[in-house]
């Protein structure tokens, strides 16, 4: 037995064997620097052990939407708003206060600490203005990240949208295809710089902002980017209603149809949302294309549940979907960026939608979690406890309320956790969160700094006719 080998016994593993997640209970996993090297019943004689007492370890979660540096910069406003002339979608006409650059840092180490906090030792960062600073953050941080490099038909810190609204009813769009590809140049810049970076841990991928941001001609030449770089691509799609009828609108065709034609489906593309398709009840293009080609190119979807159940509608359905033949991985994509709590969303959403409780269960959440999105960034060794696979892993503490009593763990995770039912977390072998809290980091100050950025760019938020904050986003409650 190496002296390099240190075990964790807890009252239950999830392990993987022969294909699937199984439950070792009171048994032993061991460590060998940054790998699983395997997992026992018994402590072999000699070897050294970390007795966790009445815990689980489960793989880390595999997170494949997220959005650190902006995610808190729509917070505690942008609720419980919507234009109805855009079945009440907040993303043609509303304005949003500007954070800055030091918002941008404090909001991306703030959102890492939460995601990691909830199990998620690999993240993809959607990118951006930022993707250095959050490739550079999560690398700094001992994370696991796919960092996207932002694309759009537009300037480089979105500070112009692509798409107005010059009277509340209707949309324009605003091409700048030479600013478009000119953003493909710099993702190819920042894919050499930072692919596989900090010890392997941080990666890139190509980024279209979404399929109204870019034209098909940069949609065809992103994927040209990324065959010739070896990396994947992740976009968002049918994320909106308004979108799906600007595309069949301006193309003909669905939001799918389109990233179809122009390459842009496949197995190295993670779609984040993907939930107006053809067939959803709200979509008024009723057959079934959209999915049929999602299952032939063994797409990857990312689904957030929280966002779109915020506006009163959802994923139409996980299981739908997973028949059909797309990989469906989790996301957690706003706030809060809790992936226990994104977990127990899919699930009941799912058989809401399904009217059964056995269509979509525990078992298939879980896998979406964990080896559906190691699937859909070409990992196989991520998201389970085997030889060989990254030691990444999280333990949950069985000593709470809401994890008392635990006789099917991963039920009782999902159906009952949160991410303060998680302790500590490990990536790579190395402790990232210990007694709930992530190593080295303050996050009160960061908190409290982010708070007057806030309250300070609430007050100047003004547009050209002369309404304030008060009268896009009404407070819950008059002020005294």
């Amino acid at each position: 037995m190496s002296n390099n080998i240190k075990f964790f016994k807890a009252k239950y593993i999830v392990v993987w064997e022969e294909g699937s997640h199984r439950i070792l209970e009171n048994g032993y996993l061991a460590v060998e620097g940054k790998k699983i090297a395997g997992y026992r019943n018994h402590l072999p004689e000699g070897a050294r052990c970390e007795d966790l007492g009445n815990a689980a370890i489960i793989p880390g979660f595999v997170n494949l939407h997220t959005h650190p540096s902006e995610v808190f910069s729509i917070k505690s406003y942008i609720e419980d708003c919507g234009n109805p002339n855009f079945f009440e979608s907040t993303l043609m006409d509303y304005p949003f206060p500007a954070l800055g650059k030091r918002g941008a840092e404090l909001q991306t180490q703030l959102n890492l600490v939460e995601l990691v906090k909830s199990g998620c030792t690999t993240s993809l960062i959607y990118g951006g203005p930022y993707s250095r600073l959050e490739a550079e953050t999560a690398g700094h941080m001992g994370l696991r990240a796919y960092v996207g490099a932002g694309i759009r038909a537009g300037d480089r810190m979105e500070a112009d949208s692509v798409w107005h609204s010059p009277d509340g009813h209707s949309v324009t769009y605003d091409f700048d295809e030479e600013s478009g590809f000119q953003r493909i140049r710099e993702a190819e810049e920042l894919a050499r710089d930072y692919d596989g970076t900090f010890d392997g841990r941080v990666h890139i991928m190509m980024g279209p902002t979404q399929s109204m941001t870019c034209t098909p001609a940069m949609l065809k030449e992103t994927r040209k980017a990324a065959d010739k770089l070896g990396v994947g691509i992740t976009i968002h799609v049918a994320e909106d209603l308004a979108e799906f009828e600007g595309c069949v609108r301006l193309y003909g065709k669905t939001p799918v149809e389109l990233l179809y034609d122009t390459g842009l489906l496949g197995e190295d593309v993670v779609l984040a949302h993907c939930v107006f398709v053809s067939g959803h009840s709200q979509v008024f293009i009723r057959s079934n294309k959209d999915l049929k080609l999602l299952g032939s190119t063994k797409s990857n979807v990312a689904h957030s549940p929280t966002p779109f159940i915020r506006v009163g509608t959802n994923l139409e359905s996980f299981g739908k979907y997973a028949d059909a033949g797309v990989n469906v991985g989790m996301g957690t994509d706003t706030f809060p960026s809790d992936m226990v709590q994104e977990m127990r969303l899919a699930a009941f959403m799912a058989k809401s939608q399904e009217r059964t409780t056995y269509k979509t269960r525990a078992q298939d959440i879980f896998n979406a979690a964990t080896i559906n999105g190691a699937k859909a960034l070409g990992r196989q060794d991520l998201g389970r406890l085997c030889k060989g696979a990254m030691a990444d892993f999280s333990i949950v503490d069985l000593r709470t309320i809401e994890m008392t009593p635990s006789r099917d763990v991963v039920k009782s995770l999902i159906y009952s956790g949160t991410r303060h039912s998680i302790s500590q977390v490990y990536v790579g072998g190395k402790q990232v969160v210990e007694d709930g809290k992530v190593c080295g980091l303050d996050e009160k100050s960061l908190c409290e700094e982010l708070q007057a950025i806030g309250e300070e760019a609430w007050k100047k938020l003004k547009t050209q006719d002369g309404k304030t904050m008060d009268a896009f986003y009404p407070m819950s409650f008059p002020r005294i």
